[in-house]
């Protein structure tokens, strides 16, 4: 059974991923004791999975987060926990359609949000942060089966 879900799974995020285009997304986890620090701090554990529905990914000035919820409600947030100031915006991406929120500043120790509707529940999704003059971040894929 578990093997027959990992092979879902990994279909899944490559379908999602070969959707995404072929910009460069990066999934960022720090191997450096400071960055398990940083993930701890934020609250992202190492697999990126927090519960179904619910994945992070951990970045070396915080943590990205997405969920969705059974209102057909997805919401991506970034928790920056040090760092210099940024300029982002967040997103989400479906089957190679992606969703963003408006472009904002973030210093450290803040978190910022943004939710959409019309997301289905069992849709699976990952989400994103871009940094403007870095480079576009993502989550595990989010499914209700994982």
């Amino acid at each position: 059974m578990k093997v027959k879900k990992l092979v879902r799974t990994t279909a899944m995020t490559g379908v999602t991923l070969m959707a995404m285009g072929t910009s460069p997304l990066a999934h960022a986890e720090s191997p450096s004791s400071t960055g398990k620090a940083v993930a701890y701090a934020a609250g992202c554990p190492g697999d990126g999975r927090i519960a179904r529905n619910h994945t992070c990914t951990s970045l070396s000035s915080g943590a990205l987060f997405h969920q969705k919820y059974t209102n057909d409600k997805a919401s991506t947030s970034y928790k920056k926990t040090g760092g210099s100031g940024i300029s982002a915006r967040l997103g989400f991406n479906r089957a190679g359609v992606t969703k963003w929120s408006g472009w904002f500043s973030q210093g450290g120790g803040t978190t910022k949000s943004y939710s959409w509707s019309g997301v289905t529940y069992c849709a699976s999704t990952v989400g994103l942060l871009e940094v403007k003059g870095q480079q576009t971040y993502q989550t595990p894929l989010a499914s209700c089966t994982s």
